[in-house]
């Protein structure tokens, strides 16, 4: 008797994919740096660099039980994200986390027209939150599928078993 041949590629089974994780933090503080320098490579697109990012510090609410709560996210725009330029792109994902020292940090690039709301808002004392999701961490990292920056949480744009955190808490 011949034993089963080994299946194909169409035929093996994947391993469903994990259910995204969910990253609460609470802002308590934020700071911009900008920079415009010639841009000295060989054959340079563009004579100028230019450098903007937003970088936000707070406090990791949920999930709860990493090494450590505090966090810093840097939102450095792209111009890769532009209506036109992305249809073309394939992204694995929009950001990712690093838990390899305390602060875990983060890189997340928005769009460059999306910057300027952003920091308005961000002047303006308005946003407090910043929900991700994506992959639960391995070997300290994680890759973000998608993010959002929020004034207040409302339960409802949670997934179950993301509890709010008391206003005690946020403070």
């Amino acid at each position: 008797m011949a034993a089963d041949p080994k299946p194909t590629k169409k035929e093996r089974k994947r391993r469903p994919r994990e259910p995204d994780v969910y990253y609460v933090v609470a802002i308590d503080g934020w700071g911009w740096g900008y920079s415009l320098s010639l841009n000295t490579e060989r054959n340079a697109a563009d004579p100028y660099h230019e450098f903007r990012h937003l970088q936000v510090r707070g406090r990791l609410l949920h999930p709860k039980g990493l090494r450590t709560d505090r966090i810093e996210l840097t939102f450095l725009p792209s111009r890769d994200l532009d209506l036109e330029g992305r249809k073309a792109l394939r992204p694995l994902g929009i950001g990712s986390l690093d838990g390899y020292g305390d602060p875990i940090t983060g890189l997340l690039p928005p769009p460059m027209d999306a910057m300027h709301p952003i920091l308005q808002m961000m002047v303006g004392d308005r946003f407090r939150f910043i929900v991700m999701h994506g992959t639960k961490f391995s070997h300290r990292r994680a890759t973000l599928h998608g993010f959002r920056l929020e004034m207040r949480l409302d339960p409802d744009d949670l997934p179950e078993g993301v509890e709010l955190p008391s206003r005690a808490e946020i403070r």
